[in-house]
């Protein structure tokens, strides 16, 4: 199933890349970067033991295994497409199995409404979910859509920008009474920070002046309370045990009720972009796009902003 998912893969971009004459060009109509549509033709050729390319700096063409190996390539995918056609019927109903993937905490604060409208708005559609901050591979765990929070999306799939990650340092009032409260980003190491742990501690932030977004500051902290789950951190924070990095879309009613301040707000932390990616395809099923607009609409109305970008 996974060599025949990779080589469908590869048909894509091959044809990709024929139709559009260059890599650059088919990497702009795909989402993905030169350098990763590169990759995956070159992966094509060493998989098939032939060239399918002939390239220069100047220009690029099929080589005559390459040519034969296209047509046959477009015909498969005219065929995929077809069968996908019909399978969604006239309609274009989106109906079957949708795997989504998310982020624990961005998924249950922020997609999980999505999911429901989204079923509430197609019955037929049988809905998936794992909340996770473990990597998953979308390819060999069969997922749909996954929604991540990253600086890099993966160049070999297709990335929908949602918005981004807009995070805050905060503290609760009985903690910046007993600690004083900091001035300049230098001060943290004099604090209680509470950390996150994301494989490995996080114990370095990276802060950016609100008026710089070319430079950021990276600051080591430290704390004794490590923590790897960001509803935990939050809770660490309102306790008054430290400072604390998290996503303001969490902490927007405590810092409006008091119950957290937000400190060093001439600077914030990088945010990270949150992206919908899936694997690209000539032909994305109703229940995949029906899906991503859904959430790309959530994001860009603010229903999950103020929150996010």
């Amino acid at each position: 199933m996974l060599e025949h998912r990779e080589a469908i893969t590869g048909m894509s971009i091959l044809v990709a890349v024929v139709d559009a004459g260059s890599l650059s060009a088919a990497a702009a109509k795909l989402g993905m970067t030169s350098s990763a549509v590169s990759k995956q033709v070159s992966r094509l050729e060493a998989r098939l033991g032939i060239r399918l390319l002939q390239r220069t700096t100047r220009r690029m063409q099929l080589t005559e295994a390459g040519a034969r190996y296209c047509e046959r390539a477009r015909s498969i995918l005219e065929s995929i497409e077809s069968v996908e056609r019909e399978a969604e019927s006239v309609q274009d109903t989106p109906h079957g199995t949708l795997r989504i993937t998310a982020p624990t905490v961005l998924g249950q604060v922020q997609v999980m409404p999505v999911v429901l409208a989204f079923q509430r708005a197609h019955p037929a559609v049988k809905v998936h979910v794992e909340f996770s901050d473990r990597r998953i591979d979308l390819i060999e765990e069969g997922v749909d859509v996954a929604i991540r929070m990253t600086a890099q999306p993966p160049p070999a799939f297709v990335a929908r920008r949602l918005g981004d990650d807009r995070r805050v340092l905060c503290a609760s009032p009985d903690y910046l009474a007993r600690a004083g409260r900091p001035r300049r980003p230098g001060e943290l190491s004099n604090h209680e920070c509470i950390v996150f742990v994301a494989g490995q501690p996080v114990e370095t932030w990276h802060l950016r002046a609100t008026q710089d977004a070319e430079h950021t500051t990276p600051i080591r902290v430290s704390g004794r309370l490590h923590v790897n789950n960001t509803h935990a951190l939050r809770q660490a924070a309102l306790a008054g045990l430290g400072l604390a990095d998290l996503p303001r879309y969490l902490v927007e009613e405590d810092l409006a009720a008091g119950r957290l301040e937000a400190v060093l707000e001439r600077f914030m932390p990088v945010a990270r972009g949150v992206f919908a990616i899936y694997a690209p395809a000539p032909y994305v099923p109703a229940k995949v796009r029906r899906f991503v607009e859904m959430v790309e609409k959530t994001f860009r109305d603010g229903v999950a902003e103020g929150r996010t970008s």
